[in-house]
């Protein structure tokens, strides 16, 4: 299903000129990258996991002053795996609030042993005293759908339209018909046939990665 297909069924429902290919073309969008940052999730008060099909590989280069540096511009969310170039992993802290504990003024200097993100910046300690790279494994932002051909990325293929389409059209219903009270039963509909979908996906991700969904 690509992006002009996508657009298409989307308009298909909501039968409202005002919303053009290109405002419909942006909810699409956002339904994905909301759906990879992580949602509530359909089978209990958890987030849902990451895609397993956007795990990727990025490096940074650390200062020799700071103790933290911004992760890759692509990053979005679960740092998994993080490694010197001097060819030993690091420990990744279980919070923020442990790591600040060991390093309370984060100004130990000398070999990185530990890291931790915090939104998009990575803090390591110790600071290195030449400039160093480290290589990290985590999951990235979706590509956004930009020309007709786009295929959706990082949601799986047989439920790319469950998930894109009804999220798309939920946001918009809920728009719509603002002005209820209430949420509409267009809403409400499509806000179900979403969760539906959310609840397939999640279940079929592997379960090794359900251990991430807090983070």
């Amino acid at each position: 299903m690509n992006y002009e297909e996508l657009i298409s069924k989307v308009a298909l429902i909501i039968q409202d000129n005002a919303f053009t290919e290109d405002i419909i073309g942006e909810y699409l969008n956002q339904a994905q990258t909301e759906i990879a940052g992580g949602m509530q999730s359909a089978l209990g008060n958890w987030i849902t996991p990451p895609l397993p099909n956007l795990l990727t590989i990025g490096t940074v280069t650390t200062d020799t002053t700071d103790a933290y540096i911004d992760m890759p511009t692509n990053f979005q969310r679960t740092l998994q795996f993080a490694a010197s170039s001097k060819g030993y992993e690091l420990n990744i802290a279980e919070s923020f609030i442990s790591f600040s504990e060991t390093y309370p003024l984060l100004n130990q200097s000398g070999r990185i042993s530990e890291v931790i993100t915090v939104g998009n910046v990575l803090y390591y300690q110790g600071i290195p005293t030449e400039e160093e790279e480290i290589t990290l494994h985590y999951y990235r932002k979706p590509v956004d759908m930009v020309v007709d051909s786009d295929q959706p990325d990082g949601i799986p293929l047989p439920l790319q339209v469950e998930l894109l389409k009804n999220h798309a059209v939920w946001k918009i219903f809920d728009l719509i018909e603002d002005d209820f009270s209430e949420p509409g039963l267009n809403t409400q509909r499509y806000q179900a046939l979403f969760m539906q979908a959310l609840k397939v996906l999640e279940l079929s991700i592997p379960y090794e990665t359900r251990g991430m969904m807090l983070i």
